[in-house]
C-alpha cells in the first residue's frame, strides 16, 4: 500500500498542473500548486486525494460536467459548519477564528480535526456522509408512503457501502432507486441538522480545550485504491467525546425549537452510526472507521438524552429503536451469508431493475 502524508510545504515545479484540469479550474489550479492560506491547503488535500484515485476522477469529471458554473471547491458545502459558528456566542465565535473547516474524502464515520505546522488547525467531516444520512433516513424514518422492507433493508446495505468504500460515489448519475416525493423530502429534512450536530461536536472539542498539541497522533484518515493518507490527528478522551456532545447542543444561542431539532437530529444519526459499528465490528473488530477512538453510539445517544431536557418526540424515536434493532440483526446475519455484496466495489441499489423503487436499469457509460 502506497502511503501518503499530508505535508505543509511544497512548490510550484513540484506540481504538474496536467492532473487538475479536468476537475479545477484555472484559478483553482493557481492556488494548488502555490498554497498561500489554510483555504488554499484543503483545497490542495482534496484535489491531491481526486487526482491520485481514478475512482473520484470520473465522478468529479462528471460533476463539472453537470453543474455549472463550476469549481471544484464549491461543490464541498459549508453550511453546516456556518449554522454552528452563527449560532455561536460573540466569544466562542472569536475562538473559532482560526480554525478552518471543511468536508473532506476520509474513512471517518464521525469528524476528526488535524494540525498542520504552518497553516494551523482544521476540523473536517466525510464527504460522503451526506449520501451515508440519505440511505439510513430512508431505513429508520416514518413516512406517508409504504417504504416496502426489503427496500428499506436495502438503503442500509448501501449507507454501509457508503462507508467501507466499497460504493461508487457517482449517485448523481447513476441514482440507486425512485422514491415517492413526499418521501424524498422527509429523508433529506433533518440532514442539514445532522450535519451541523456534527460540525458542532467537533467545534467544541476546539472550543473547550479538548485539542492538545501534545495529543497528535499521526494516523491514516483515508485509505482507498491502494493510497493510505495520514496526518497528525487529534487524539480525545471518551469524556471528552461526552462533553463535546452536550456542549454543541447547550452552548450555542439556538432557540428552543432549533435545539429540539437538534437534538433530535443527533439521536438520529447516533442511530445510524449504530448500523456502522455493527459492520465494522464483524468485518474488522480491531480496527474503527474512525480515525478516534469515540465511544458507542448507543452510549453517546444516552449521554444526550440524560443530559439535556427537552421535549423530543419520543414515540418517533421509539419506532426507530425497534427498527435499528432489527437492523443490526440483518446486518450480522447478512454480513454472514453476503460478505462479497458489501466489499465488491460498485453500485448497490433500492430493487430489481424495472420495479417501482428502482425504474429503468441505467447501464454505464452508456446511459452515464
Amino acid at each position: 500500500m502506497k502511503k501518503k502524508t499530508i505535508v505543509n510545504t511544497t512548490t510550484s515545479n513540484e506540481w504538474d498542473r496536467h492532473w487538475f484540469h479536468s476537475f479545477c479550474t484555472e484559478q483553482e489550479i493557481d492556488r494548488i500548486v502555490d498554497p498561500k492560506t489554510p483555504k488554499d491547503f484543503l483545497l490542495r488535500q482534496r484535489a491531491d486525494i481526486v487526482a491520485d484515485n481514478v475512482r473520484y476522477i470520473r465522478v468529479y469529471r462528471n460533476r463539472a460536467q453537470i453543474m455549472t458554473p463550476w469549481s471544484f471547491e464549491s461543490s464541498f458545502v459549508d453550511s453546516h459548519y456556518l449554522a454552528v459558528l452563527n449560532s455561536l456566542s460573540k466569544e466562542d465565535r472569536a475562538l473559532c477564528s482560526n480554525i478552518t473547516y471543511g468536508d473532506m474524502f476520509s474513512n471517518d464515520v464521525n469528524g476528526y480535526a488535524m494540525y498542520d505546522p504552518t497553516w494551523g488547525r482544521f476540523i473536517y467531516l466525510n464527504e460522503s456522509l451526506i449520501f451515508f444520512m440519505k440511505f439510513c433516513n430512508l431505513a429508520l424514518l416514518d413516512f406517508n408512503s409504504e417504504v416496502p422492507m426489503n427496500v428499506r433493508f436495502n438503503a442500509v446495505r448501501i449507507a454501509l457501502r457508503i462507508m467501507m468504500k466499497s460504493e461508487t460515489m457517482d449517485f448523481l448519475m447513476d441514482p440507486r432507486g425512485i422514491v415517492p416525493e413526499d418521501v424524498h423530502d422527509m429523508i433529506h429534512a433533518p440532514i442539514e441538522s445532522e450535519l451541523q450536530y456534527i460540525a458542532g461536536h467537533e467545534f467544541f472539542h476546539h472550543i473547550c480545550n479538548h485539542l492538545n498539541n501534545s495529543n497528535l497522533v499521526q494516523k491514516a484518515f483515508l485509505t482507498i485504491d491502494g493510497n493510505e493518507y495520514t496526518g497528525p490527528i487529534y487524539s480525545v478522551s471518551q469524556k471528552q467525546e461526552f462533553e463535546a456532545d452536550i456542549a454543541s447542543i447547550n452552548r450555542p444561542l439556538y432557540s428552543a425549537e432549533d435545539k429540539i431539532k437538534l437534538v433530535e437530529s443527533a439521536l438520529l444519526w447516533f442511530t445510524s452510526l449504530e448500523m456502522a459499528e455493527v459492520a465494522q465490528n464483524i468485518i474488522s473488530p480491531a480496527s474503527s472507521f474512525s480515525v478516534k477512538s469515540h465511544p458507542s453510539a448507543i452510549e453517546r445517544y444516552n449521554n444526550v438524552l440524560n443530559n439535556i431536557d427537552v421535549s423530543y418526540d419520543t414515540e418517533k424515536f421509539k419506532r426507530i429503536r425497534e427498527r435499528v434493532e432489527r437492523y443490526k440483526e440483518l446486518i450480522t446475519e447478512d454480513l454472514s451469508f453476503n460478505y462479497d455484496m458489501y466489499e465488491s466495489y460498485g453500485s448497490a441499489y433500492l430493487d430489481k431493475p424495472n420495479t417501482k423503487w428502482r425504474g429503468k436499469e441505467l447501464i454505464d457509460r452508456v446511459d452515464y
